[in-house]
């Protein structure tokens, strides 16, 4: 395992897994919502100069840039969690960084205004939980990526035990 995505709807755990992952493996951790605005010159670019790279964890799926990440990636890890589960992990996520005013990632504290906006995690998570869903599961069943190794998780406690079994 050189080459991992880390993949699954906001709030499913994404980050968490993938520092841990990166902990005991010591692959380089790449967030994707560092990388720039989807799709930008910049994202692309970033994308391609880790796609080079012999050893790596993308924290995110690699939209806009995904023929060229998945030729090159070995493993993907699908966190495909129920919708309530996620939910409740954004809105969790959204209360504390609210309260404490300190951003977790690209999730950024927003007051009031976050209820209404459209692409803030917790709604995101609401409304994207099943496209995320069938991105992952088209996935898993393309005939062109037969040597990606594909875990498909569909519970925190299949995530913990896989990483458990993994050497530090």
């Amino acid at each position: 395992m050189d080459r991992v995505v880390v993949m699954g709807c906001a709030g499913s755990g994404k980050s968490t897994l993938a520092r841990e992952l990166a902990a005991r493996t010591a692959l380089p951790l790449t967030e994707r919502d560092a990388l720039g605005a989807m799709g930008s010159r910049e994202y692309l670019e970033a994308l391609t100069e880790l796609a080079a790279r012999p050893r790596w964890i993308l924290d995110g799926a690699p939209y806009y840039a995904d023929e060229l990440i998945y030729r090159v990636a070995d493993t993907v890890v699908f966190l495909d969690y129920p919708k309530p589960l996620v939910v409740w992990r954004a809105l969790r996520r959204t209360v504390r960084i609210e309260l404490t005013r300190r951003p977790a990632g690209a999730h950024k504290p927003g007051g009031s205004a976050i209820w209404r906006d459209p692409r803030h995690p917790l709604r995101w998570a609401w409304t994207s939980h099943q496209v995320r869903r069938q991105e992952g599961r088209t996935l898993l069943t393309r005939p062109d990526l037969p040597n990606l190794k594909f875990l498909h998780l569909t519970r925190p406690a299949q995530a913990t035990r896989w990483l458990h079994r993994l050497h530090r």
